[in-house]
C-alpha cells in the first residue's frame, strides 16, 4: 500500500495542545479527588514530555531503518515504511509507502537554470481519529454530542530547496570533539585551540599512557562543548525551548535530490534525478556502537599494555654519507658493536633486477652510540635501502639495558626478549 502526500502545509486537523508535552509536571493524586480532562493531559505529557526529551538531547535526530528514497511511475518520489526520530524526540514512523509528486514540486519553484537541488524531509503531522459519543459543553453554543477519542501520528513529506549548504540532519554541536577527532578542520575559533591543544597532549604522551591521556582530554572537551549547548529559541515562545532545535526545523533528513530539467514551450521537462541517500544521518543502536568501538581497542590495549624495555633505537634524521662508500648513523642508547655484523643489511634497488645486496665491508661503533658502516664499494643503484634487525635469530643488541633494538626513535614498544626493525631508504651519494 502507497500513501500519497499532496500538501504543501503541515496538517492543521489537531493541534499541540492534542499532545501535550510535559515532563517536568506530573499528576499527584489523592483519595476523593475529582479527575478531569487537564488532569488527564498532565498524566498523559509527563512520560510522552521526558522520551521526547531524551530522545532529541541523548540520541539525536536521524533514520533508525527504512526510508529508503527511490524514483518512479510519472515523477513520483516513493519513500519506504520506516522509522526514524525528529529533532523533537518524536517517532516518525511511516506504516506503508510514502510518496510525493515531484513534478508538482519542480514546477511550483520557476527554476531560472537547468538544475535544481533539493532535501527530501521527513516531518511530524498527526490527525485525530475515532470519534465517541460525548457530554455536551454547555458553554458550546454548537452543543457538539462526539469528539475525536484518539490521537494518530503520522508521517509527512516535503521538499525543501537547497540554501549551498550540505543538509544535514544534525546540528554541528560539539565542534571540540569533532577537531579533536578529525571531523572538522580546525579554524580560529576558541573552540578549534582547546582541542588543537588537547592533540597535542595527546601526541605527546608517552606510547604506554596515550589511552589515558586521550580519556582525560576527551572529558574536558566534552565538559566545555557542553556547557556552551542551550535549546533553541521558538519563535513567538517566551524563553528558551525544550529541544536542540525549532519545531519548523526538526525534520529528518532523507536525501538529497539533484534535479535535471528544462523547458519546452512554458511546460518543465525533468531529464535526470539523481538521490543521495548518504545526506541523511542513521541512528545505530547501542549494541552495534559497542561492538564499532571495540574493533579499535587491540591497538589502544596493545599499546598501553606493553610496556617498553628501552632497548636501542635508530634515529632515522641522523643517517648520512661520509664518503662514498661510508654511512653513518645514531642510536639512542650503546649498542653492542658485535652484535651488528650480522644484524645489518643495505639493499638497493635495480630498475631490471629488482632488490639486491650491497657488500658491507666493517661495521664500528664509536662512543657507543654512532654506527659507522662502510661498504665493500659505491651503493650500486639510486636507491637505497638501510635494514638493522631487532628480530630474529642475530639481532642487534643494546648494552644497558641488554635487550634487542626497539626499531626507530617514535616507534611502538618493543620487548625484552623480541624487539622491532628499524627500515631507513636513503638515496645514492652523488657523485662530485
Amino acid at each position: 500500500m502507497t500513501t500519497c502526500d499532496d500538501t504543501a502545509a503541515p496538517c492543521q486537523s489537531c493541534s499541540e495542545s492534542d499532545l501535550p508535552v510535559n515532563p517536568f509536571s506530573a499528576l499527584r493524586v489523592a483519595f476523593g479527588m475529582l479527575l478531569g480532562e487537564d488532569d488527564f493531559r498532565t498524566m498523559m505529557g509527563n512520560p510522552r514530555g521526558k522520551q521526547m526529551l531524551h530522545s532529541a538531547w541523548l540520541h539525536g535526530s536521524g533514520v533508525a531503518w527504512g526510508y529508503q528514497v527511490a524514483l518512479g511511475g510519472e515523477y513520483q518520489l516513493s519513500v519506504s515504511p520506516g522509522l526514524a526520530v525528529d529533532g523533537h524526540g518524536r517517532e516518525l514512523f511511516a506504516e506503508t509507502s510514502l510518496c510525493l509528486n515531484l513534478m508538482d514540486w519542480v514546477t511550483a519553484q520557476k527554476p531560472a537554470g537547468d538544475t535544481i537541488t533539493a532535501t527530501l524531509v521527513a516531518d511530524f503531522s498527526c490527525v485525530p481519529t475515532s470519534l465517541v459519543p460525548t457530554l455536551a459543553d454547555p458553554c458550546d453554543v454548537t452543543r457538539k454530542h462526539d469528539d475525536y477519542s484518539r490521537v494518530l501520528e503520522t508521517v509527512r513529506l516535503s521538499l525543501k530547496a537547497d540554501d549551498g549548504s550540505p543538509p544535514s540532519s544534525t546540528p554541528a554541536d560539539y565542534r571540540r570533539l569533532r577537531v579533536l577527532f578529525g571531523l572538522l578542520a580546525p579554524g580560529t575559533d576558541q573552540a578549534s585551540q582547546d582541542a588543537l591543544a588537547s592533540i597535542e597532549a595527546v601526541m605527546s604522551a608517552p606510547d604506554g599512557n596515550r589511552a589515558q591521556v586521550l580519556l582525560a582530554e576527551f572529558r574536558k572537551l566534552a565538559a566545555l562543548d557542553a556547557v556552551e549547548l542551550k535549546p533553541a529559541v521558538e519563535a513567538g515562545v517566551d524563553g528558551l525551548s525544550l529541544f536542540p532545535t525549532t519545531d519548523e526545523k526538526s525534520g529528518v533528513v532523507l536525501a538529497r535530490l539533484v534535479i535535471k530539467q528544462h523547458e519546452v514551450s512554458g511546460a518543465i521537462q525533468i531529464d535526470k534525478v539523481d538521490i543521495d541517500s548518504s545526506a541523511r544521518t542513521t541512528l545505530l543502536p547501542t549494541s552495534v556502537i559497542q561492538e564499532l568501538t571495540a574493533g579499535t581497542a587491540p591497538s589502544l590495549f596493545g599499546s598501553a599494555g606493553t610496556p617498553d624495555h628501552g632497548g636501542p633505537r635508530v634515529l632515522p634524521d641522523s643517517l648520512n654519507w661520509t664518503d662514498d662508500r661510508t654511512l653513518e648513523f645514531e642510536v639512542t642508547a650503546p649498542v653492542n658493536a658485535r652484535s651488528l655484523r650480522r644484524a645489518v643489511r643495505i639493499t638497493s634497488l635495480s630498475a631490471d633486477r629488482g632488490w639486491a645486496d650491497d657488500d658491507v665491508d666493517t661495521i664500528e661503533v664509536r662512543d657507543g652510540t654512532t654506527v659507522v658502516v662502510r661498504l665493500a664499494d659505491q651503493l650500486a643503484n639510486d636507491t637505497g635501502r638501510l635494514i638493522v634487525r631487532g628480530t630474529g635469530p642475530e639481532p642487534a643488541f643494546g648494552v644497558d639495558p641488554a635487550v634487542p633494538l626497539a626499531g626507530v626513535a617514535g616507534g611502538p614498544p618493543a620487548g625484552k626478549d623480541d624487539g622491532r626493525d628499524a627500515v631507513i631508504m636513503f638515496p645514492r651519494r652523488p657523485r662530485p
